[in-house]
């Protein structure tokens, strides 16, 4: 008796067996189905989504038009298409470039003059001997260093005194650099270098009258500093015009539209494969022409 249930428990099994490795396999089968439609459908999208986010369509380059007028302002306007604003960007150009030079030139020849006309009417002496006067002298705000036998040192009113005989003689000079070429001018303490100095002011005077020579000396310095300034500011046009002509370039080139151009497309795509932890397994780039 128990012998027959045995057999009947044997039989049950082997018939329960298959059916559950039936029903095993077929859910394995649905899983895998599944998770292939998952991928497949997150591939797609993933690279639906990049290939719209890369997309750029000119018919002109925007980067070479922006270099173009960057080099020459106007010339990526007219590569562009935008032919009178080409001939305002490159009309600025030029005028600029003219008036830069003329300026500068202008600026350069009245400094060469005013420096020619300080060394012929202020002399060293001149201010040795009007020492007298408080007002002026070496013994200020400011400075001007001398020359003797080669050696530079810093003036003084003891310096010119000690020195008296040289710089009567001349051997004693004034280093002439720029700051000397604008203190004689600019400040009372040196005035008495002037030749006419001693038509203007005497002695006891307790204010420094500007002399005829000396306002003409000023005069000219403010000619020449002007004159280079407008040449500054003339450069200055230049560099905005080269910038601003490069930006405003690379609008029109993005705005450029021709039926008759042939028009250049670019695709730029992400290459995924979600199979991967990073998906993302490099770039596709496409060129239309």
């Amino acid at each position: 008796m128990m012998r027959g249930h045995n057999l009947k428990a044997v039989l049950f099994l082997a018939m329960l067996l298959p059916s559950l490795a039936f029903a095993q396999m077929h859910l394995a089968n649905e899983t895998l189905i599944n998770s292939d439609r998952s991928i497949l459908e997150s591939s797609l999208k993933f690279n639906a989504m990049a290939t719209d986010s890369f997309e750029f369509d000119y018919e002109k380059s925007p980067g070479r038009a922006f270099l173009m007028s960057a080099i020459v302002p106007g010339a990526g306007e007219l590569y562009a298409g935008a032919k009178w604003r080409a001939l305002a960007f490159a009309s600025v150009e030029v005028f600029s470039w003219l008036m830069y030079f003329n300026r500068k030139n202008k600026g350069e020849g009245l400094e060469q003059d005013y420096m020619n006309y300080a060394d012929d009417y202020w002399k060293l002496n001149n201010l040795f001997n009007n020492l007298s006067n408080e007002k002026t002298g070496l013994d200020g705000s400011h400075i001007l260093f001398l020359e003797y036998n080669g050696e530079e040192y810093e003036g003084s009113d003891s310096l010119l005194n000690a020195w008296g005989s040289y710089v009567i003689n001349g051997e004693v000079q004034p280093v002439r650099t720029r700051d000397y070429y604008e203190n004689i001018g600019k400040y009372d303490q040196f005035s008495g270098g002037w030749d006419d100095f001693t038509d203007f002011n005497t002695i006891s005077d307790s204010v420094i009258s500007v002399s005829d020579l000396r306002d003409n000396y000023l005069t000219q310095r403010k000619e020449s500093n002007d004159a280079l300034k407008m040449a500054t500011n003339f450069a200055t046009v230049i560099m905005f015009n080269h910038l601003i002509s490069a930006f405003h370039a690379q609008i029109a080139a993005k705005n450029y539209s021709s039926e008759e151009a042939d028009k250049v497309s670019w695709y730029m795509g992400l290459v995924t494969d979600v199979r991967f932890k990073n998906p993302i397994r490099g770039l596709s780039l496409s060129i239309a022409f």
